[in-house]
């Protein structure tokens, strides 16, 4: 499996489109960026609930007696050591101790596992979990990127919504980052309680024609779609990074803020994921410098205008000496302050 210059597109995408969705291509695919009002879809995430689609993250089932031996090869932490029912988020690194991937990986029974990782780093894991593989291992690493759809669901109300509207069959009190099958109108469907925005959700893996039927029955129900711009701004104001921009240049743990997190070695130091207000209306790019006291000291990874600050804010490569709460900062030209993570605090 190799990577290409094929653009992606969603397998609900004419879903998406009734629904009113502009596009806008993010990691080689074509994503619904809004669905008319990005900001009133971004207050049902912070206010009631929202569901978007995730299906642009990869997908990977890994089954085999071997399959728990195979992700320690792979992934930092103790990936090995989770217990069936349970998910944990991970850090995949190279040999210098960078940051590859990030992933999300359930243990759905008891040889097999659901990793879902970074959409743009989908041909770059598989590739690694293939060649990790001992010669007499009895491991099967499966892509179902493709076959397959990821929804998600987030927002204060997402518990109680999804207990009242996608079945008995889904437990009432799952538990975070637990993760369990059920029936949704006798269809298989899988479920993590799990989000990366800043707020409660959950994330459903199921097949395409069943993720239909879950988001016709969600927006019966009142819930909105919530397109990229949206999310983008949840989960900035939550400090959560992405790979692609946060972490493309290639930051270890300690330089991304994910050591403690993810309870891996942090390896090489001396720059840190920091959160930076900015002052004014403009949105500068992914490695815009920074400068303080007349030097460099960094770049911008992340900056979005927030919805719900409605200011502009984001996240930036930053010296550790200089990466203080209230050290001021020139993004060329623009002023800023680093302030204190998040700049909205999780409601679970």
């Amino acid at each position: 499996m190799t990577q290409n210059d094929r653009l992606y597109h969603l397998a609900l995408r004419e879903i998406h489109q009734a629904a009113g969705a502009t596009f806008a291509v993010r990691t080689g695919w074509s994503l619904p960026e809004q669905y008319g009002d990005a900001a009133r879809e971004h207050a049902a995430l912070r206010g009631h609930a929202a569901m978007f689609d995730r299906s642009h993250h990869s997908r990977f089932i890994v089954s085999g007696t071997d399959a728990g031996e195979l992700l320690a090869a792979v992934f930092a932490g103790h990936v090995d050591e989770l217990e069936e029912g349970r998910a944990m988020r991970a850090a995949a690194l190279s040999e210098a101790g960078a940051i590859t991937d990030l992933a999300l990986i359930a243990r759905t029974g008891g040889i097999a596992y659901l990793v879902t990782g970074e959409p743009g780093q989908r041909f770059d894991t598989f590739e690694r979990l293939q060649a990790a593989k001992g010669a007499d291992w009895d491991v099967q690493v499966e892509d179902r990127t493709e076959s397959t759809c990821l929804l998600g669901i987030a927002g204060p109300a997402a518990a109680a919504l999804c207990e009242q509207h996608l079945g008995e069959g889904l437990p009432a009190r799952l538990q975070r980052l637990h993760t369990v099958t059920f029936e949704f109108h006798g269809f298989r469907t899988l479920v993590t309680r799990t989000s990366d925005i800043g707020e409660d959700g959950f994330e459903f893996m199921l097949a395409p024609a069943v993720a239909q039927h879950v988001i016709e029955t969600l927006a019966a129900a009142g819930v909105p779609l919530a397109g990229s711009a949206a999310l983008e701004s949840a989960r900035i104001e939550a400090c959560i990074p992405a790979f692609d921009p946060d972490l493309l240049p290639g930051y270890t743990p300690a330089q991304a803020d994910l050591d403690q997190l993810l309870g891996i070695e942090g390896g090489a130091e001396g720059v840190i994921l920091s959160a930076v207000l900015l002052e004014g209306e403009a949105v500068p790019p992914p490695g815009t410098p920074i400068t303080a006291g007349g030097g460099r000291v960094g770049e911008l990874r992340s900056c979005v205008r927030s919805f719900g600050l409605g200011s502009v804010i984001g996240l930036a490569s930053i010296a550790t000496a200089v990466a203080l709460p209230g050290a001021e900062l020139d993004l060329a030209g623009i002023r800023a302050t680093i302030t204190a993570k998040p700049f909205l605090r999780r409601r679970s």
